[in-house]
């Protein structure tokens, strides 16, 4: 009698065990259903909101350059080399520019990309990875006579991170330089913040964002010292 009693109880600590693990799963799931549900609404839907620090070190995060030369001062054209780096995993994904600004466009880099063609003016992607990174090169055309005051415009984005219907936290490096001398920077629309930094010298401007939503930048440029 002793031995079953013994046998039975263990088998009922077995089933309170097993029971309180099965509550304690359908508790989770309850959590993390809340969890998302929270997440569906709050989600950004394309206003730009700078952050005030910087998202994490896996976020989405995008480099471009500009290089611009005296000749651009006439045509507008300058060399462009952009970077995406911890692209979000899909099966496939485009990055689309404006027809009649880019031309020559070329990949010169990818990770964790299965395939990548450029086709026309955008790049196709295929089978892409968590963290991927993908680099392109090509003629823009960067900068253009200021619609309003003297001096030169140079407009670029919108730079977003889009999945279904919101929008993510995004890190953008934009850096556009010039040799020296040739131009000075007047003023960034949006202005520097908390979330947007900017810095220039007579050779260039730097801006670096953190931020959600839809970001559209204008850099104001005037001739500098060493231009005519």
């Amino acid at each position: 009698m002793a031995a079953g009693s013994t046998s039975a109880t263990a088998e009922e600590a077995e089933r309170e065990a097993e029971r309180e693990a099965e509550w304690e799963a359908a508790w989770k799931a309850a959590e993390e259903r809340a969890r998302l549900e929270t997440q569906a609404r709050e989600v950004n839907e394309g206003e730009l909101a700078f952050l005030p620090q910087e998202p994490a070190a896996n976020s989405a995060r995008m480099e471009k350059h500009l290089e611009l030369k005296w000749e651009s001062l006439d045509d507008g054209w300058a060399r462009m080399h952009q970077c995406h780096h911890n692209l979000d995993p899909a099966a496939a994904v485009q990055i689309v520019y404006n027809d009649e600004r880019t031309r020559d466009i070329r990949i010169t880099r990818r990770d964790g990309v299965g395939r990548a063609e450029v086709d026309g003016p955008s790049v196709q992607m295929r089978d892409i990875e968590r963290g991927a990174s993908l680099c392109v090169a090509a003629q823009v055309l960067a900068i253009l006579p200021h619609p309003d005051k003297a001096g030169y415009v140079v407009d670029n984005g919108p730079f977003m991170r889009r999945f279904l219907d919101g929008y993510y936290p995004m890190h953008v490096r934009l850096a556009v330089s010039w040799p020296e001398g040739m131009l000075a920077f007047e003023e960034s629309s949006p202005p520097a913040q908390p979330g947007l930094a900017i810095e220039s010298d007579d050779q260039g401007v730097t801006l670096e964002a953190y931020f959600e939503g839809r970001l559209e930048s204008r850099l104001h440029l005037v001739r500098g010292a060493a231009a005519p």
